[in-house]
This record gives C-alpha cells, structure tokens and sequence, in this order.
C-alpha cells in the first residue's frame, strides 16, 4: 500500500511538534506548583481569577489592582492586557482539574505556536524538508525558553502571528493583478494585525514593521504597486473593529507607545548599528548577560550557516527569498529602535531572532550542495546530509541546554510555593474577603516573589511585610504604615522556607538595615543578635502578637488578627 506523502509529512511534523512540547512541560511535569518571575504571577492570578470566580471585569479585583493598579495608563484600574488570552486560559482551565496545570500546559501550547506558524510558511514557501528542521532547531532557542519560564506569557504568544501576517501579506502582494487577485489574503493580514494587538502590542508592531519593509523590498523587486483602495478599506475596517473591541486596553497601547520615554534624549553611539544585541550592561539584573550572546543562545556551528543562507538568499532573490530578508531586515530595524528614542522592551524584542535565523541558517545549510555542481543524484545526497548533519550538531550543542534549562527551571525548593503556602492560600481565599488585606511575614526579600504568588494563590491583596521594615519607599512615614499593617491586616507567619535558610547573615543584613532606617528595630524587636531568619521573627511574632487572635496554625505558618 503507498503511503500517502502528505500524511507521512503531517506525522513527521506532529511527532516532532509533542517532542518539542513535552520538552517545553518539562518544569511543571515532576513538580506541579506555579513557577516564574513577577510577569508569570500576574498571567497566571488573572487568568486563574477569571476561572476560580466564573466571571470577566472591568476594574480589576483588589488583590490584581493593588500590584498593576497604575499599568493601564489610559483608564488606571481596569485590565492593562486585552482580555483576549487571559480569557482563552480561564475557558481550558475550566473544562480541566486543578488550578495550575491547566494553566501551565495551555500556555506550553500557546508559547510553542511559532514553531506550527514557522513550519506553515517555510513549507509553503521553501518545502517540507526546511519547514520541519527549522521548527526542530526552534523548539531549542534558549531565547525563546527562557522569557517562556521568566513568565512572559503573552508575549511569546503574540510572536507566532509575525510569520503568518507578515506571509497573509506577502501572498497577496504576489498574486495580485487588477484581473485577478485574492483579497482574502490581505483581509486576513488585517485581522491577524488585530488579534496580535490584542495577545502582546510589541508583536504587533514587529509585523507592522515586518509589513513596511517586506512591501517596499517586494515593490523594488516586482516593480509593481498593487494598489486596491477597496481591498485596503475593507482590511482597515476589519482592523479598526476588533481594535475597538477594547477601548481602554487600546488606548493603554497608543498611550504607552506615543508617550516620552524617560531616556528620549539618550542616544547610542553609531557602533550599536553593528551590533544586533543590545548593551547588556542597559538591563543588568533584569535578564542574564547570556541572553544576549548569540553563541549561548544559538551556538556558534548555525553562524557560517546562517551567513551562507543570507548570501545564498541576496544572490537568488527570489521573492520567497526576499520575504526572509525584509523579515530580517525589519527585525534589525525593531532592535535598533533606540536610535529614534524608543527604548521600551527593546531586550524583549531580541527574544524574535530565532524565528528568523533558524529558517535562513536551515536553508544556508541546504543550499550547500546547489553551489556544487555534482553529478547525477549526489547533489540529492548531499543535501539530505547536510539536514542530517544540521539535526545532529543542534541534538550535540543546542538540545542539552534546553533539555537542561527546562527540567532545572525553578527546581529549588524555594523557588515555588511549597505545600504549607498553598494550604495556607487556599484558606486564606476561603475566609477572607476581596477587600481584606494580607501581611506576610518570613520569607527574606531573596524570595519575596513568594508572597505575590500566595496573593494570587488567595486572591487576597497580600503585602510582603519586610518591605515595610527596609524600603526606602516607606521613609517618609515608616512607623505609621508598620502599625497600620500590624493593626489592621491578616498577619501570616511563613516558617515553612525558613528552615531551608539558616544562615545567620540574613538575620543581621536585616538588622543592620532596620537600625539605618530608624528605631523602629528596637522598637518592635530587642537589640541583639540573630542566629537566623526563624529566631528573629519568632522574637517579633512574641514581641507583638499579644492582641492578635490565632486563626490558622498548620505545617510552620499561622494566620493571626487583631483583636480590637
């Protein structure tokens, strides 16, 4: 019986997509508690909100506005994302047991959209054999990985649709002739415009871009402008209707675009045109010095490749070709924005590289065997080889480090919530209401995130006490704010980590601290020494909870409330 090729190539390409997700399940697989940075918490609260209270809002719940309040700076207090994704999580998580599984999965799936956008249009443009080792190779890109962990959730989302509006465009602009044209296409750009909008703004305006400069490289190269006043009005409408969809979030997005930036006099200097990354010194302590190394990110064996795939491309200039170089050129263009003073997550946007120099690196290394005139099917030979060897130095090189970051992502213990801490939330949800406010008191500021995440664990606005101690945002009015808190808050005492963090130096860093801000350490502690985080808050927890009720004591954390 023959096989079917299309079928044989849509299982190949399924076979390799479950790979590459169940690689990129891997930190939610063994350990099954919410992970990530400050980003991951708020998509996670927000869309598990939605689903835990069956129900969608304008202005957001306490616990949301408290963190985010000021985020939409065209209508405070309301969503500063399109409801859109959020939306979509809540809807799966719903049809789906618990509360972080769900999340995390349908995520999983949103974030490794680009490689089924990428194979789409590499095969319809260049065939199957590029478009399955191009989405292959994606699915290790350690810069797609690691903002997918740090928790920027819809960004990665919103990336997938370049390829594919940027490809709605390019279609139509090629078949168009004023006696037969597709406008469907054009349409459909219009509307993948729209949705990218809604996912993540800055996705949005990479295909924008990607549009601009995909158009004028194929105007020079077809010599042909099709101009359809009819086509471009209805794609405006469909355009401008979803954009109205969400008028606050929209206006969130233009208001954040056309404000000033607070570095709009700086400048870089005109060696940054050679460079494709950013400074890395510009976002120390933001994101490691190795996201912006491309022999750390994509390994140096893709570089001679990638460089012969350009050439081979700005030689043969075909207009697939030229699709792929407008992409990259735009692309060089978004990361040089600074240039024009827009420096808004201009490191975020370093994160699209692989989705360009993957396909040209896949077609530099295929395209070896047609600079060598051969006989016979050798050349055939080679270029099966060349793939072969291409799979085999990205499984040597490039695949240990994402199998490596993804199954030690966020491992130690004090990285997520542990047991107590989601016990202790979950009640802290039941019987408290969406106005009553929570103090944690415990974790050290190396693992503050902690009590934004029992925050959106409780869904209960919770304050992360210490910063009450050692901020200098509180100097002004320190021991008001402390009393406030103490007096009026559910006061949590976390000891469930503080055993994994003896070390004395904590204790005395926050002494030391707390006797430079003012008295207020000697006020609400003893002066002396500590041998650690747990005598020290033991001491405070019998120093002042005298007047408070207990209310919870479970596995090393108690709830507490002032009696009066």
């Amino acid at each position: 019986m023959k096989i079917n090729k299309r079928y044989l190539e849509a299982a190949v390409f399924i076979a390799v997509y479950l790979f590459i997700l169940y690689l990129w399940t891997l930190p939610f697989q063994g350990n099954q508690m919410p992970y990530g940075e400050f980003d991951a918490i708020s998509h996670w609260g927000l869309a598990d909100f939605i689903e835990q209270t069956d129900r969608t809002f304008i202005y957001l719940p306490p616990f949301l506005d408290n963190l985010y309040g000021g985020d939409n700076q065209f209508k405070p207090h309301t969503l500063w994302y399109h409801p859109p994704f959020h939306t979509d999580l809540a809807i799966i998580s719903a049809f789906a047991p618990g509360r972080v599984v769900p999340i995390f999965l349908t995520n999983a799936i949103f974030a490794t959209a680009i490689i089924i956008s990428i194979f789409f249009v590499i095969r319809n443009l260049y065939g199957f054999l590029p478009a399955v080792l191009s989405s292959l190779l994606l699915g290790f890109s350690l810069r797609d990985i690691m903002p997918y962990l740090w928790g920027q959730w819809p960004e990665r989302f919103g990336y997938a649709f370049i390829p594919l509006a940027l490809y709605c465009f390019y279609a139509y602009y090629t078949t168009y002739t004023k006696e037969n044209n597709k406008p469907i296409y054009l349409y459909l750009a219009g509307i993948l415009l729209a949705v990218q909008l809604m996912i993540h703004p800055l996705s949005f305006f990479h295909s924008l871009v990607g549009i601009f400069v995909l158009g004028i490289a194929l105007l020079l190269k077809t010599r042909k402008l099709p101009l359809n006043w009819k086509h471009i009005g209805i794609t405006a409408a469909l355009f401008l209707i979803l954009f109205a969809v969400f008028p606050y979030q929209s206006g969130n997005v233009i208001k954040s675009f056309t404000q000033d930036s607070k570095r709009e006099h700086e400048y870089p200097s005109l060696s940054r045109l050679f460079n494709w990354a950013p400074d890395p010194k510009d976002f120390t302590g933001s994101v490691p010095e190795s996201y912006f190394s491309f022999r750390q990110m994509h390994g140096l064996w893709t570089l001679p490749f990638l460089l012969i795939g350009i050439l081979f491309l700005a030689i043969r200039r075909e207009n697939r070709d030229i699709f792929l170089l407008a992409w990259l050129i735009s692309l060089y263009l978004i990361l040089h924005r600074d240039f024009i003073g827009k420096f808004f997550f201009l490191h975020r946007s370093l994160s699209a590289t692989a989705h360009i120099f993957v396909p040209i690196t896949v077609i530099g290394a295929l395209s070896i065997p047609s600079l060598i005139k051969l006989p016979g099917n050798y050349g055939r030979f080679l270029k099966y080889g060349a793939a072969i060897l291409a799979v085999a130095l990205a499984f040597v090189y490039n695949f240990p480090q994402a199998q490596s970051t993804l199954e030690a992502a966020y491992a130690s213990p004090l990285a997520r919530l542990n047991p107590a801490q989601l016990e202790a939330s979950e009640w802290l949800k039941g019987n408290l209401n969406e106005n009553q406010n929570v103090s944690i008191i415990g974790p050290p500021w190396q693992i503050m995130q902690k009590a934004d995440w029992m925050a959106s664990f409780s869904h209960r606005t919770s304050f992360f006490f210490e910063g009450f101690l050692t901020w200098k945002t509180f100097n002004e009015n320190r021991e008001e704010t402390v009393k406030y808190h103490l007096l009026n808050d559910y006061i949590v005492f976390d000891y469930s980590d503080i055993a994994l963090l003896p070390d004395k130096g904590l204790a005395e860093e926050l002494m030391d601290t707390l006797r430079k801000r003012n008295s207020l350490a000697i006020a609400l502690l003893p002066d002396k020494s500590y041998n650690g985080m747990a005598e020290l808050w033991l001491e405070f927890e019998k120093q002042n909870m005298g007047n408070h009720a207990l209310l919870y004591n479970n596995k090393n954390i108690r709830v507490y409330k002032h009696e009066g």
